[in-house]
């Protein structure tokens, strides 16, 4: 666990999720869902039922190279981050990651916050070689933040997501977390 003062004043708290978190998890990504269309879901379309989720969550605790984080502010769920690599053997070195901020939070600095402890426990994890992520190319202020993480563009998928009748590209960026920039 660890506390941040964030711009406003306010005290965030990241911590790793528990399976006991699934409930609050599961209002929280459908309310996310329902504020920003850069997601891959929308409202409803995440269907894990309560133990579904608990039961990945607690996976998330047992693998050594998965991690979920909830970041809180006043007791309550404003942002996740999360990655997750593959049990098989080819694959497991790299992680894709995944976040998300309550949309009244953005702006404050959670959403780096957030970012910036998963990648220093991606340096500290010797299984891990590579983050991975993919990002709507419109999301600039999500690259602007990825690029600013030390992630690098790697290509792009055209077409990807389906919003309204209309097509958007994502982008993909890594980040190599075998060592350390020396700006760090």
């Amino acid at each position: 666990m660890k506390n941040y003062t964030l711009k406003s004043g306010k005290e965030l708290i990241i911590r790793q999720a528990q399976a006991g978190d699934a409930a609050t998890l599961l209002k929280y990504i459908e309310t996310t869902s329902g504020e920003s269309d850069f997601l891959t879901f929308g409202p409803g379309e995440f269907t894990l039922t309560l133990e579904q989720e608990a039961s990945y969550l607690q996976a998330c605790i047992e693998a050594p190279n998965c991690l979920y984080l909830i970041g809180e502010l006043d007791g309550k769920v404003v942002a996740t981050c999360h990655c997750n690599s593959s049990p098989r053997p080819r694959l497991r070195h790299l992680a894709e990651l995944g976040m998300s901020t309550l949309k009244a939070h953005w702006g404050q600095g959670v959403g780096r916050r957030m970012l910036n402890y998963l990648v220093a426990w991606a340096y500290d994890n010797p299984g891990l070689k590579k983050l991975d992520l993919g990002v709507r190319t419109d999301n600039t202020t999500a690259i602007s933040l990825y690029r600013k993480m030390g992630f690098q563009e790697e290509g792009i998928r055209k077409r990807q997501l389906s919003l309204h009748g209309k097509y958007y590209d994502t982008l993909w960026m890594g980040l190599d977390v075998t060592k350390r920039d020396s700006s760090d």
